[in-house]
């Protein structure tokens, strides 16, 4: 008697094909993990970079007023409030998250208020930048701190 005409390929394609499924099912957990790591940190960098810019524009804002409006106690934290909302300005773009930007602007080791003749101004931002994309997944967040200081020079 002669054997029947199979297929020889026909059983095995539908065992590849549920092997697929199975090696599909393993590599997508890591795949997923390749996807977000770099888009995190794109976008932690991308704030940094943002924040670092608004830091140094407000720094070099406050390191060229006039001596004069510095020393006045009047107008002093007038000044530190213009510097502020150019940070907000330029920090507006960013959403960080639910914590906020905490921006911290000072002469010397003190706020701007006045009276005396800083040598130096600086500017600090701090956020806390929490992932958007996979949040239900990850729940990722890293504090973020930009601290920039120039040398008073509106003497």
């Amino acid at each position: 008697m002669k054997p029947m005409n199979r297929t020889p390929g026909r059983p095995r394609a539908s065992r590849q094909r549920g092997i697929a499924a199975i090696e599909l099912a393993l590599i997508l957990p890591v795949l997923l993990i390749l996807l977000v790591f770099p888009l995190f940190f794109g976008r932690l960098f991308w704030h940094y970079s943002v924040m670092e810019r608004a830091a140094q524009d407000a720094a070099h804002y406050l390191s060229v007023i006039p001596l004069s409006e510095i020393r006045n106690s009047a107008r002093a934290p007038a000044l530190a409030a213009v510097a502020k909302s150019i940070v907000d300005a330029e920090l507006a773009e960013l959403a960080p998250g639910p914590d906020g930007i905490f921006v911290t602007i000072g002469c010397d080791t003190a706020q701007c208020v006045g009276f005396a003749t800083p040598t130096n101004v600086n500017v600090i931002i701090q956020l806390r930048v929490t992932d958007i994309f996979f949040s239900n997944v990850t729940l990722m967040t890293m504090p973020l701190m930009v601290n920039v200081s120039y040398p008073y020079v509106g003497r």
